[in-house]
């Protein structure tokens, strides 16, 4: 018996508690939104989006909440209308247990500017394939890219290789700019001297920075930094340097046995020395390059 009374005791207080609960979220439902609280969830590098900011698009759109009654608002609207916003990769807006409307949002984080010779605007680009207009009040130190995007090629087609030379620390320095001909024709603007690097398309990226390396530690030292005012990576086995005095081109090929486009960098050296893979240091191999990046 007297166990039956405790369990009959558990299920009383049980459903008073929910009882309670209930009354009590009925009972803010009928209070008014006290204040809108913005939290911006990736705030750690540049920070163009503020809380006045969120609260102008509200007011602009009719549907600022402080005041409100909870029970008014719609989230999923007041959500529709901030991932409208360039400036926004996404948001969250809910009603806190204390009748705040919290406003979580992602800013917009580029991968890349790009200058559209197809339309001529100037726009960062997300990785998500967002765009945002290039503001004047901001800055955002981001690669720099230009061509006519307005075809079936599209500015996220350089992502991949944008990422392969943002993760080598010798490449990262070199690149200055990138630039679309066709997507046979993906070029970029080295910050030595006057040329341009055809890439050609964009496979076998790692492949053809390699060659370019060997290109740089191999033929521009004995050639000169400004010989040449394009270099091409495009064909197989070979690089391709049109000289700047002459309008015939320079070829430089290798052995097509060792790799698809180009031998490995640690089995090459500069001079007479012996390309034999156990008497050089891939790491002086790699400071030769980084040095001849260094040159202007």
């Amino acid at each position: 018996m007297k166990r039956v009374v405790q369990y009959i005791v558990l299920v009383v207080m049980a459903v008073l508690l929910a009882s309670a609960a209930l009354w009590a979220d009925y009972c803010s439902q009928l209070e008014p939104c006290k204040s809108v609280d913005v939290v911006i969830l990736n705030d750690d590098s540049v920070t163009f989006v503020t809380p006045e900011g969120i609260v102008r698009e509200f007011e602009i759109n009719n549907i600022y909440p402080e005041g409100k009654l909870v029970t008014s608002l719609d989230t999923d609207s007041m959500e529709r209308v901030l991932d409208r916003c360039d400036y926004l990769e996404s948001a969250e807006c809910y009603v806190s247990n204390i009748n705040r409307l919290v406003v979580a949002v992602r800013q917009f984080m580029p991968v890349m500017r790009v200058y559209d010779r197809g339309d001529g605007r100037v726009y960062y680009v997300n990785r998500k394939g967002k765009q945002m207009e290039v503001d004047g009040r901001y800055h955002i130190d981001v690669p720099v890219v230009e061509g006519d995007f307005t075809g079936s090629f599209k500015p996220l087609r350089l992502l991949p290789l944008i990422n392969y030379v943002e993760s080598d620390t010798s490449l990262v320095g070199l690149v200055s700019m990138y630039t679309v001909r066709d997507s046979n024709n993906v070029c970029f603007v080295p910050t030595i001297c006057g040329h341009i690097v055809n890439l050609g398309s964009l496979d076998n990226i790692e492949s053809k920075f390699r060659k370019l390396k060997l290109f740089y530690n191999k033929v521009m030292p004995h050639k000169g930094w400004d010989a040449y005012t394009e270099v091409s990576l495009k064909w197989d086995y070979q690089v391709v340097g049109t000289l700047r005095s002459k309008k015939q081109p320079y070829f430089a090929s290798y052995n097509p046995e060792e790799d698809e486009q180009a031998p490995p960098l640690e089995s090459v050296v500069v001079g007479n020395e012996p390309r034999d893979k156990e008497q050089n240091d891939s790491r002086q191999t790699d400071a030769v390059v980084k040095k001849a990046f260094s040159k202007r």
